[in-house]
C-alpha cells in the first residue's frame, strides 16, 4: 500500500485497496445473493398481484415474477440486460408506493438485502481497516470472524432506522384511519394531528436522507469502532451532520474515481467476453452458432442468450456456458461492492479523526473472553486416581514433634550455663587452701 497520509489523499488509494481478490469474492458473492432475493421479491409480487391483494400494482413488474412470461427477471440478468430491468424493480424499493401489502413486502425485501450488505460490507470493511490502519494482509478468515462475532450489531445497525421509518409511517396510516371517521375523524386530523403528521414526516425524511447518506459508515463503526447496532448508526449519523462539509468533499472524491473504475472494469470485462466469444466461433465448425452475442439489442451493451429453438442436451450445456459468460458480468458488480465499502471506510477513518480526535491506528481488537463456570468442580477421568493432598500438620502434632527437640535444647543449655560457674567455684577453693598453707 501506499504511504498512508491522514488526509482525503488516502482516498486516491481506495481503488486499489478494492482490487483485492478477497474482497471481490465476496462482492461476487453479495452480487449473485441481492439477484437471488430480487428474483424471489418478484415472484411474490407476482404472486400477491394475482391474488389481489395489491391494489395499484405494476403490471411489468408483475409480469417480471412469471419465469415463463415475456420478460422473466432471472433470464433478463442472465441474458445480460439486468439493469434495464432494475429500472421496473424501483417501485418494489419504495415502501410507500402500494397499500399495507406492498409495504410488508417492500419490508421484507429490505430485510434481506440489509443481511446480505451488511455481512458481506463487514468483512470488506475489516480487512480494508487492518490494509489501511496497520498495513497488514489479513486472510479472509480474520475478516469473517470478527463478522460472525459482530453479526447481530451489522444487521441492527442500517435495520434500526428503517423500522424507525416503518413505525412512524404506521402513525401516519393510523391517522388516516381516524380521519375517515367523518367530522370527529376529521377535527382530530385537523389538530392534533396535522402537527403531528408533520413532524413524523419529517422525521421520516430525515432517517431515509441520512440513512442514505451514512449506510456506507455503519459498517466500519462495527468493525472499527467495535461499537453495538445503536451506537454504530447513530455515529454514522453524527459523522454526516455535524462534519456535513467534509463528509460531501470525501463523497465526491470517492464518487469520481468509483465511476472511473467501475467503467474500466465494466469495459475490460466486455472485452475479456468478447475475445472468448470471437476465438471460440472461430474454430466452431458447426452450421449453428453455439450461443447469441448481439451488441446493443434490448437495453443492454451486449446480449448473451441462448438460440431460438435450443432445447434437449444441448440447450442444457449451451445455458451453462451462457450462466458462466454472463457470470463474468457480476465481477464489475463485485468490484463496485468491493470499492463502495473500502472507500466508506476510509472516509470513517478520516471522519473519526475529525469528530471524535482517534488516531488513525486505533482499531478494535476482540478480547479474549475466559469461560468461567461458577460451582465447576474437575471430576476424575475414569481409571486414574487422585493424588492425595500433603496435609499440614496440625498445631498440636507439630508442638508434640517439636517438643522433644525443645526439651534436649533446655536440658543442654543450664549445663552449658553452669559448667563455668563450677570452674570458678573450684579454682576459688584451691586459692584458699594455698592461702591457708
Amino acid at each position: 500500500m501506499r504511504k498512508r497520509t491522514g488526509d482525503w489523499r488516502d482516498l486516491l488509494s481506495a481503488y486499489a485497496l478494492a482490487l483485492d481478490a478477497k474482497k471481490i469474492y465476496v462482492g461476487f458473492i453479495a452480487t449473485v445473493s441481492t439477484v437471488v432475493i430480487m428474483v424471489v421479491a418478484s415472484f411474490l409480487y407476482m404472486w400477491l398481484a394475482g391474488k389481489g391483494l395489491l391494489p395499484g400494482q405494476v403490471e411489468a413488474l408483475a409480469k417480471m415474477g412469471d419465469p415463463w412470461g415475456d420478460s422473466p427477471l432471472l433470464w433478463r440478468f442472465l441474458e445480460g440486460s439486468g439493469l434495464q430491468m432494475v429500472g421496473v424493480f424501483l417501485p418494489l424499493l419504495n415502501p410507500f408506493h402500494g397499500g399495507l401489502v406492498h409495504l410488508a413486502l417492500s419490508a421484507l425485501l429490505y430485510a434481506g438485502l440489509f443481511w446480505v450488505w451488511s455481512g458481506a460490507g463487514g468483512v470488506v470493511s475489516r480487512l480494508t481497516a487492518l490494509e489501511y490502519a496497520r498495513d497488514d494482509l489479513p486472510t479472509l478468515a480474520e475478516g469473517r470472524a470478527v463478522v460472525k462475532s459482530r453479526r447481530k450489531a451489522l444487521f441492527l445497525a442500517p435495520l434500526m432506522p428503517f423500522v424507525a421509518i416503518l413505525f412512524l409511517a404506521l402513525l401516519n396510516i393510523l391517522g388516516g384511519f381516524i380521519a375517515s371517521f367523518w367530522y370527529v375523524g376529521r377535527i382530530l386530523l385537523i389538530f392534533p394531528g396535522f402537527p403531528l403528521l408533520v413532524a413524523s414526516t419529517l422525521t421520516i425524511i430525515f432517517l431515509a436522507l441520512f440513512g442514505a447518506l451514512s449506510f456506507g459508515l455503519m459498517m466500519p463503526a462495527v468493525t472499527v469502532g467495535g461499537k453495538d447496532a445503536f451506537e454504530s448508526w447513530s455515529t454514522a449519523y453524527s459523522y454526516v451532520l455535524w462534519g456535513l462539509r467534509r463528509f460531501i468533499c470525501y463523497t465526491l472524491v470517492v464518487g469520481v474515481i468509483g465511476v472511473i473504475g467501475a467503467v474500466v472494469a465494466w469495459a475490460l470485462t466486455e472485452l475479456l467476453i468478447y475475445s472468448i466469444y470471437r476465438t471460440v466461433e472461430m474454430g466452431f465448425f458447426s452450421g449453428t452458432p453455439w450461443v447469441l452475442y448481439e451488441p446493443g439489442v434490448s437495453g443492454s451493451a451486449f446480449r448473451i442468450a441462448l438460440l431460438p429453438g435450443t432445447a434437449g442436451f444441448g440447450g442444457i450445456l449451451s445455458g451453462i456456458i451462457v450462466a458462466l459468460m454472463v457470470a463474468l458480468r457480476a465481477v464489475p458488480v463485485a468490484y463496485v461492492f468491493s470499492y463502495f465499502f473500502t472507500a466508506n471506510t476510509i472516509v470513517f477513518f478520516l471522519m473519526r479523526k475529525d469528530q471524535d480526535n482517534i488516531e488513525i491506528e486505533e482499531v478494535y481488537e476482540e478480547a479474549e473472553e475466559e469461560e468461567e463456570v461458577e460451582g465447576f468442580v474437575e471430576e476424575p477421568v475414569a481409571g486414574e486416581e487422585e493424588a492425595p493432598a500433603e496435609e499440614e500438620p496440625q498445631p498440636e502434632q507439630q508442638a508434640e514433634e517439636e517438643g522433644p527437640a525443645e526439651q534436649e535444647a533446655a536440658e543442654k543449655e543450664p549445663d552449658e550455663e553452669g559448667a563455668p560457674e563450677e570452674e570458678e567455684a573450684e579454682e576459688e577453693e584451691e586459692a584458699d587452701e594455698e592461702a591457708g598453707e
